[in-house]
């Protein structure tokens, strides 16, 4: 027996027992204690679930508060609403899971205005016959407001005449829509906390948290009334907030439209009966995308500045700062019969590249590169008079302008524009010009009339009176080659896109830039260059005068090209449905030094060209004025040097009187997109054709009769794609 259980160890295991006694002896307090915690624990458990079991089942009715909550939301807004579970528990209160309120009656076409994951309602009592709300939570709620003010507007009274003492939004989101643009948009989730105490209405909301460094965080705090709601103060801080996600008001800080930035910066919105309606503040733009006003099609790129703002109910003050320029703003509201706006500018632009670096087209490949400097004041002001709506006055001065362009070269720019409050202005411009000296100066009247549109939107066309002369000592035809090469590019462009997309006509007589300015615009602008020269290193072929108008509808440009015998012209009567537009040039023994034309490859350069050149179309767009225009000219080339290409293939003829300068002319005929050659003439020592040929594409087709060299017979011009013969 010992041996299956052993005397020592029965021994140790009976002191154990007698020791643990003893202690239970000694400490049957603290042990009693435990227990009774225990059982209290275990009652107040017991007292908690069948508390709430019986407030559950026999006190709140959540069938029929079901039916109720879905009754009351629709009655207020109008809208259908998707209760998912109805629920209570003693330390949420009722629960709401699922919740969805739709933006139309029905659920019919998905559109929603509301998502929530879940609600809850902590009531003031579970006993009282008609508790009330103390507080709500809204966890993870997806709002989608259209433009809808009145719903806005109930929405806000509601929050602030209602008795709930505080509401409390999670990681809310929201989205704020009008028509098909988005005004705001909160991407990350946001804390909203609005609690009521002393008859006031305190706000708190944030983001995340703004001390943590290079994060996008907002937060702000403010107060409203609970008896007048118009009377509030709140406060907002941005750090590296995107302007997307709040665009509205993105774009009433700055003014006017801002693609996107990326803003940092603080202020203050207050209201109350003696201040009135105050809202200051200042922030930081960075990497803007901002659309110029005025100039739609450009718009100022990745552009960093500063905004101090001050704005009351009449007025609006903006204050624009970079490192070289400061740019101040105001707008004021003045009351007669109507609201008429008050408009005030000032700028001080030491350095105008720190601005013109960043501005492009809509495409981004078009640059401005303006140097120099600028500054000036101007006032607009609405006067309430239809025929004479705005009055300006101001002054624009300028000095050390420079452009750097590709396109165009100017330097040493002077700019004085003086606009006196009775509509007069006077204009002086001095600059170099692909570095020769020039000179503008004129004066002239405008007034701004006040029209209607069809959808009732106001437009303000301009009726003008300008005179204005331009000298220059002199004028090289070729530099201004770039600029003409790029407006043909452009031309080309628009002709194949409305040609491939089929894009219908646009009347000109209805486009803004005809309604706007050119309907009543009376111009005048005199050119006189004292020194012409068809190409740098030419000589002079003496002085040209010309002229621009624009009256009545007519468009008319006519300028001499240093003789009496070359000019050009341009005539265009523009105030109809189906503008006509004509074109003539006339060269006599021009000097030329640039390639003409190309023949099976081979570049056909003149020394010099005479050409009697006419273009006559109608239509509103470059396509309609391409597709039926009729074009015809003589030209003469003389002293045509050929270089030969790579897809002359010679045939049994010698090539080698077309080596050296021969003289050229021919009469030319366009229909569709053939051009018909006739009377074609070409001569030299060793050549003596005659004959006629058409263009399709740019490739030619000669039949020829007469000499080259020693043989006399009938040539023949064929050119195809990659493909050329002269037999």
């Amino acid at each position: 027996m010992e041996r299956f259980f052993p005397t020592h160890r029965f021994l140790e295991w009976k002191q154990n027992l007698r020791s643990l006694l003893n202690r239970i002896r000694e400490n049957k307090r603290v042990l009693f204690s435990f227990l009774a915690l225990g059982f209290v624990f275990f009652l107040f458990v017991l007292s908690y679930y069948g508390l709430e079991f019986y407030l559950r089942n026999y006190r709140i009715p959540l069938v029929k508060l079901r039916k109720v909550l879905a009754a009351t939301i629709n009655q207020e807004l109008g809208k259908a609403v998707d209760i998912g579970v109805l629920d209570f528990s003693l330390r949420e209160g009722l629960i709401i899971e699922d919740l969805v309120v739709s933006n139309e009656e029905d659920f019919s076409f998905n559109d929603y205005m509301l998502k929530v994951k879940k609600v809850t309602f902590r009531l003031s009592s579970y006993f009282k016959e008609s508790p009330t709300v103390e507080r709500i939570d809204f966890y993870s709620p997806q709002l989608i407001l259209n433009d809808d003010r009145g719903l806005r507007d109930r929405l806000i009274s509601y929050a602030q005449t209602s008795k709930l003492k505080d509401i409390r939004f999670h990681d809310a989101k929201l989205t704020v829509k009008k028509s098909d643009t988005t005004l705001v948009d909160w991407k990350e989730g946001w804390d909203i906390e609005l609690v009521r105490k002393n008859k006031r209405l305190y706000v708190q909301y944030n983001n995340g948290w703004f001390w943590v460094p290079n994060t996008t965080r907002v937060k702000g705090e403010g107060i409203f009334s609970e008896s007048n709601l118009d009377e509030f103060q709140f406060e907002f801080f941005w750090k590296n907030f995107p302007s997307e996600e709040a665009i509205l008001l993105t774009n009433y800080l700055f003014g006017s439209q801002v693609q996107s930035a990326v803003l940092t910066g603080e202020g203050k919105i207050s209201s109350n009966p003696n201040t009135g309606f105050v809202i200051d503040g200042n922030v930081e733009f960075e990497n803007s995308f901002i659309i110029l006003p005025f100039f739609e099609n450009y718009l100022l790129e990745g552009f960093r500045f500063r905004e101090k703002f001050h704005f009351t109910k009449d007025v609006e003050d903006r204050e624009f700062f970079g490192n070289e320029f400061q740019i101040k703003t105001q707008v004021a509201t003045v009351m007669a019969k109507e609201s008429l706006l008050h408009r005030k500018l000032e700028f001080q632009i030491n350095e105008l590249e720190d601005i013109f670096e960043h501005i492009t087209d809509l495409s981004g490949l078009f640059r401005f590169p303006l140097f120099g400097e600028l500054h000036g004041n101007v006032e607009v002001n609405e006067t309430g008079d239809k025929n004479k709506w705005f009055s300006v006055a101001g002054e624009v001065k300028g000095s050390g302008l420079k452009l750097e362009s590709s396109l165009l070269s100017m330097e040493n720019g002077k700019l004085l524009l003086h606009w006196k409050p009775n509509q007069e202005w006077n204009l002086n411009w001095d600059a170099e010009i692909f570095g020769k000296p020039s000179h503008l100066v004129g004066s002239g009247t405008a007034d701004f009339s006040r029209s209607k549109k069809i959808d009732g939107t106001y437009y303000y066309p301009m009726s003008s009176k300008t005179k204005l002369n331009f000298q220059s000592t002199e004028l090289s035809a070729n530099d201004w080659k770039p600029l003409y090469e790029d407006w043909k590019k452009d031309t080309m462009e628009e002709i194949r896109e409305r040609q491939e997309k089929l894009i219908p006509e646009e009347y000109f007589y209805q486009t803004k830039l005809y309604k706007y300015f050119l309907e009543s615009m009376n111009f005048d602008l005199g050119i006189h260059i004292t020194n012409f020269f068809a190409y740098q290193g030419s000589k002079s072929l003496g002085e040209s005068k010309g002229n621009l108008t624009v009256k009545d509808g007519r468009f008319s440009f006519n300028l001499g090209l240093g003789n009496a015998d070359s000019k050009v012209s341009v005539v265009s009567f523009f105030a109809s449905k189906t503008p006509n537009f004509s074109f003539n040039l006339l060269l006599k023994e021009y000097p030329w030094s640039d390639l003409w034309m190309n023949v099976c490859g081979a570049e056909w350069k003149p020394s010099n060209v005479s050409l009697d050149y006419s273009f006559n179309s109608i239509g509103s767009d470059y396509y309609m004025l391409h597709k039926d225009a009729r074009t015809s000219y003589h030209l003469k080339l003389w002293g045509v040097t050929l270089k030969e290409g790579d897809l002359i293939a010679k045939g049994n003829i010698d090539l080698n009187p077309f080596k050296k300068p021969f003289t050229m002319e021919f009469s030319l005929n366009r229909y569709s997109d053939l051009d018909y050659l006739s009377d074609v003439v070409v001569t030299s020592e060793s050549l003596d054709l005659k004959g006629y040929g058409n263009n399709k594409n740019g490739n030619y087709q000669m039949t020829l009769y007469g000499l080259v060299g020693e043989t006399r017979g009938s040539f023949a011009i064929s050119e195809e794609e990659n493909k050329c013969l002269f037999k």
